[in-house]
């Protein structure tokens, strides 16, 4: 053992043994136990690493609905339709279907620190591009811009899991990861609030550029900031991993790197986690088609209210970041997935009515008031997602099973958004909200039927009993981990 390696056993935090047995071939065909040590230790800077990891996801995703919470401002400045604002978020959804695989793939090849530095690095370039849209015939410019950013959000979306597992121990795995996801709701949160307050619509429309450039330079220098932040401080990987759940998935990595199609295959006859990537695919859906279509429902019953819009969305999503991280205190304490994943889906859908029937009745104070209730289960549920695509999967990596989570969410997003613009134009708001309600109570029939999978938590149960012996285990690991041990 180096002196740097006994140096992290010592330091910080307590450090727990546990033994492994590993099935091992011995090339004649018969098989061989081998006793090993396994060393865990959870360290002070996993904090550090959160925090940095939450400022980059908030920088991609608060310029998600940068454009959509002013669209009609947006319409008028650079005289386009309200499909074409709507663009401008459905890019997001749009090209992580295209690029999730080949990042997922590259990801795992990669590590977590190179893959954070890449998304890290588009949304810098992205955030600088928008800067050169101001100008009222620059639209595509911005829809470039828009382009860069949505394919750094493949980076960032799948990782609040692998975040979490990577840095944090077992008891702390189900907050650490609601308090990953708080980083895209924090920037969706500040989306809603700062484009209405620092974009007016100036009768002069010269002035609705002046706002727009000083909230594109804002964005473009902290995105510049972010990056050098990512570059200098952001680790890997601990030096001894922090959870029996990571040192197991260390030990059974095969000789050769596994194929891609491999793991895609083992997800996709997964009947438990199908049902899931549609019942959170319906969820979240409708969490992004109301994001984009909030100031187009919300000004058809109350006029020049872009502001207003803002906050509701502001409310949805801040009172969802309190609802993530109490759902996953409750999951920590009690390891309750299905019930807690039931109540929850089930409270979505009431909020969804209750909000429904306070826009159609036009009482301001009770929209605001239903919003807060909405976004406390609607938003809430995203961690949730994530912890049972983990619980159902294991011990396939992290950034697959997420990867095709937000697959689904961001299909659902697009059709949704395609069908009911169309809707809200000829029809009213009426059948929007129907269609929401109906969708939510499809995913709660879908969330009822899933089946109560704890895989990871069977596995680190298990302690030193192996639940997957014949997943390959290769040697340099298990040298690895013995040279650590104590």
């Amino acid at each position: 053992m180096t002196e740097e390696d006994r140096s992290a056993l010592t330091n910080d935090e307590p450090t727990v043994k546990i033994v492994k047995k590993v099935v091992q071939d011995d090339g004649e065909n018969e098989t061989t136990p081998k006793e090993i040590d396994i060393a865990i230790k959870v360290y002070r800077r996993r904090w550090f690493m959160l925090c940095l990891y939450i400022f980059y996801t908030a920088l991609v995703a608060a310029q998600w609905i940068q454009y959509s919470i002013i669209a009609n401002i947006i319409q008028r400045y650079y005289d386009v339709s309200s499909f074409a604002v709507d663009c401008t978020s459905m890019i997001f959804m749009f090209y992580y279907g295209i690029f999730i695989f080949p990042v997922s793939y590259l990801s795992d090849r990669i590590g977590l620190r190179w893959t954070i530095i890449a998304g890290s690095a588009l949304c810098c370039v992205g955030s600088w591009i928008k800067i050169l849209s101001v100008d009222p015939d620059k639209f595509y410019v911005a829809l470039i811009g828009q382009s860069v950013i949505a394919v750094s959000l493949v980076f960032v979306l799948p990782l609040p899991g692998r975040v979490a597992a990577e840095w944090f121990a077992a008891d702390e795995l189900s907050t650490a990861t609601s308090l990953g996801i708080f980083g895209p709701q924090l920037g969706v949160s500040v989306s809603f609030l700062l484009p209405p307050v620092v974009v007016k619509n100036h009768e002069n429309v010269a002035d609705i550029g002046t706002d727009l450039a000083f909230m594109f330079w804002f964005v473009a220098v902290a995105a510049t900031l972010n990056l050098a932040l990512i570059l200098l401080f952001f680790q890997n990987q601990p030096k001894l991993p922090p959870n029996k759940t990571v040192a197991l998935q260390k030990m059974k990595k095969s000789e050769k790197a596994e194929p891609f199609v491999k793991p895609m295959k083992r997800l996709m006859t997964n009947q438990s986690f199908l049902i899931l990537c549609n019942s959170y695919g319906l969820n979240v859906g409708i969490l992004n088609a109301l994001g984009t279509l909030l100031n187009q429902l919300y000004l058809i019953h109350f006029k020049n209210g872009e502001e207003d819009a803002g906050r509701i969305g502001l409310l949805i999503i801040l009172t969802g970041m309190f609802g993530s991280i109490t759902f996953g205190i409750i999951l920590d304490k009690t390891h309750k997935f299905k019930e807690t994943t039931v109540i929850v889906y089930f409270l979505t859908l009431c909020g969804q009515i209750l909000f429904a029937i306070a826009i159609f009745l036009e009482v301001k104070w009770m929209v605001y008031a239903s919003s807060v209730f909405l976004g406390f289960f609607m938003s809430g549920y995203l961690m949730l997602g994530y912890e049972l695509a983990a619980e159902y999967t294991y011990p396939e990596s992290e950034f697959y099973s997420a990867g095709v989570l937000n697959i689904t969410n961001n299909v659902y997003g697009i059709i949704l958004v395609l069908i009911l613009e169309v809707m809200l134009e000829h029809y009213g708001d009426v059948p929007v909200h129907v269609i929401f309600c109906v969708a939510l109570l499809v995913g709660l029939i879908m969330t009822i039927m899933t089946k109560d999978e704890q895989r990871r938590q069977e596995a680190q149960k298990a302690g030193n009993k192996s639940l997957y012996q014949n997943v390959p285990v290769d040697e340099a690991n298990i040298k690895e981990i013995k040279d650590i041990g104590v």
